[in-house]
């Protein structure tokens, strides 16, 4: 079914076809997950791929981005000068060979497969760049208006010393939603993703240069995000925040963060509160090459378990192969501490405001980020 969608896709006049000609043959060698393969193992959802999504335009009011079933909308979208903001068609001759070149690096080091899908069949993508020594704050929004499959595409790039902060959010819901949001920060910019949107699947790939700073905070209830940090040049940094809140959902985050250069840091903390039958999985990786000496990084995921019929899964992990590097890993899975809950009702809260009052202070130190 997906081969007979991928054909019906193809337009010889398509200034992207080249692209989608990759992104489709780097899947076909990738193929579909397999139910025991190890990332992602955790999942429960059996794959059914619906009609893909035509070009819609809605009456809507411009709000910063917009993106309707996949599709980026110009005519919805309002974006201040001198900031960048257009279709990838209409971006494939001013920036041409940019695009060219991140095309091929992306797709050629990608291994998820959803990823490497979305190279085939996005629609209309957008292409995003704010100068340097410029500084904005966009908010990015999905409009789904149908069951079909959406697969956004958003390419941003920073020049030197400038400033981004992205939100997302999602309106709607897609019969199946595929996005990816690839990142490249120039020397010296900042960059801050506040991701609250909710989806099927979502990639999220960036590549960072010297003294250049990227934070994200996902607290989306996606079904699988995937995040691939690339610390390029010396004194780069990148600091991933999460937080999955789930009742009867699951929601599973696979994170792997590259370090190439040395003198760089990054940081991980995930965390998951799980009601009723839930279900949460945390994979991470820090890799530090050989020649990424004085690296520090760390990663933690914390999950707080308030049924009997939630489960939890967490797998960090370290490969290192330079000697002097400051690195650790670890996660905590429990429910709420009987002692405090005691401690709070002696002073008067209701079992249920008690039990509030912690689950709160659990998430504080991650929503905070999201100010």
């Amino acid at each position: 079914m997906l081969e007979e969608i991928w054909g019906s896709l193809l337009d010889p006049k398509d200034p992207l076809i080249n692209y989608r000609k990759k992104g489709w043959s780097q899947f076909e060698s990738i193929g579909l997950p397999k139910p025991k393969q190890e990332a992602f193992q955790y999942l429960t959802r059996k794959w059914a791929f619906p009609k893909l999504a035509i070009r819609k335009t809605l009456a809507r009011e411009p709000n910063g981005i917009v993106f309707v079933d996949g599709f980026f909308d110009e005519t919805l979208s309002l974006v201040p000068a001198p900031i960048v903001c257009m279709g990838l068609d209409q971006a494939m001759r001013p920036y041409g060979l940019f695009l060219q070149n991140r095309f091929a690096t992306t797709l050629g080091k990608e291994k998820d497969p959803f990823a490497a899908l979305n190279g085939a069949f996005f629609g209309n993508g957008a292409f995003i760049y704010v100068p340097p020594k410029c500084e904005a704050v966009l908010h990015l929004k999905h409009i789904y208006s149908g069951d079909e499959m959406a697969s956004p595409r958003i390419h941003i790039y920073l020049g030197r010393e400038s400033k981004l902060k992205l939100t997302q959010e999602t309106e709607g819901k897609s019969g199946f939603s595929n996005t990816v949001i690839d990142w490249v920060l120039d020397s010296g910019s900042n960059a801050v993703f506040i991701d609250r949107a909710n989806g099927d699947m979502q990639a999220l790939r960036a590549n960072l240069k010297r003294d250049s700073r990227l934070k994200m905070v996902l607290l989306g209830n996606t079904l699988r995000t995937s995040v691939r940090v690339e610390l390029m040049e010396e004194n780069s940094e990148a600091l991933l925040l999460g937080l999955a809140t789930l009742e009867d959902q699951e929601a599973h985050i696979h994170a792997h963060v590259e370090h190439i250069a040395p003198n760089a840091r990054s940081r991980q903390h995930f965390k998951s509160v799980l009601k009723g039958k839930s279900r949460f999985s945390f994979e991470g990786k820090i890799y530090v090459h050989a020649e990424a000496q004085k690296t520090e990084s760390y990663q933690l995921n914390n999950n707080l378990i308030l049924s009997e019929d939630s489960v939890a899964y967490a797998k960090p992990n370290l490969e290192i192969f330079a000697d002097d590097v400051k690195a650790s890993h670890g996660s905590t899975t429990g429910q709420l501490d009987e002692e405090e809950l005691f401690y709070l009702r002696s002073r008067g809260l209701s079992l249920e405001a008690a039990r509030e009052w912690l689950i709160a202070g659990f998430c504080k130190e991650i929503a905070d980020h999201a100010q």
